[in-house]
């Protein structure tokens, strides 16, 4: 009698761990149009342009929103786990990150600006019953949670090409992440696309792709570190996205992820062709003779 094998365990094999790749953004092919687009053989640096150009288009085109202010809201004399009615939801630990060989630990450092919430402000408030807050105020505290006090010095190009050297992910993780941004800013605009959004929605777009649709998965100490912000900000910006997005995170058919692909590609090349001349551009139309 043949034993069977053991039940597989992506988070103790070494071996799915990615290849790392040196190719940038800059390197990578130029994304195909609509009826060319094929999101199952496409490499994941054109995939990372796709996303780069977008999200640039589309907060080029946004301009500067400031962020909603703070909502001032009376204290609780009690405990909420003490409050009849009220059952909060309580997160389940994921599966642990997949070990990394010593040679692949080590990173350079960068930092993100300042967070415009602070880590006091909440982010998930009352989900129901007695003194549940209204939804549009609880999605006002996640949406501050993605703006920075001023936009981050590193480009958004620099910055996909620093995750993608230090933590390197699939194709369907960045084509997913461009479905996260595009739903949060686009189709139920809870999030405005700006400067000083899109880090912040890139790196939790990606994490939460990740852990969605990967057996692999980063440290969430390591992907923190690479994308400028504590763990503790990257986890509440992760739970942002997926409250946001009412969960519904998967792609069960290449077509939805294609689909979603190419409305992203249609709306930054919209916010191009829409975006407003400067105030200092003056046109001269020659004069006929």
């Amino acid at each position: 009698m043949i034993n069977p094998p053991s039940a597989p365990n992506p988070a103790g094999d070494v071996g799915v761990l990615p290849e790392f790749s040196s190719l940038g953004i800059q390197d990578a092919p130029s994304p195909p149009g609509e009826e060319e687009l094929d999101v199952m053989t496409m490499t994941r640096e054109t995939a990372m342009k796709i996303l780069v150009r977008s999200v640039l288009a589309l907060a080029n085109a946004a301009g500067e929103v400031p962020a909603t202010p703070p909502v001032s809201r009376p204290q609780t004399p009690l405990g909420k786990e003490n409050i009849p009615g009220i059952h909060m939801h309580r997160r389940t630990a994921s599966r642990p990150a997949t070990p990394i060989p010593a040679d692949r630990e080590r990173t350079s450092k960068t930092e993100l600006e300042q967070s415009e919430a602070h880590h006091d402000e909440p982010t998930i408030t009352n989900d129901i019953g007695h003194g549940a807050e209204p939804i549009h105020v609880q999605r006002a505290h996640m949406a501050r949670k993605f703006f920075s006090k001023s936009v981050p010095k590193v480009c958004l190009e620099d910055y996909v090409n620093r995750i993608q050297q230090y933590c390197p992910l699939s194709t369907g993780v960045w084509l997913a992440a461009g479905s996260y941004i595009h739903r949060l800013c686009l189709v139920e605009r809870y999030v405005p696309l700006t400067h000083r959004t899109m880090h912040r929605l890139v790196l939790a777009s990606l994490t939460t792709a990740m852990k969605t649709l990967e057996d692999h998965r980063w440290p969430q100490k390591r992907l923190a570190a690479v994308g400028g912000v504590d763990e503790i900000a990257l986890s509440r910006l992760e739970v942002c996205v997926e409250f946001l997005l009412n969960f519904d995170l998967q792609f069960l058919s290449e077509r939805r992820l294609r689909d979603s692909t190419v409305a992203l590609q249609k709306a930054g090349q919209a916010a191009v062709m829409t975006a407003r001349l400067p105030s200092s551009f003056n046109l001269r139309i020659p004069r006929s003779r």
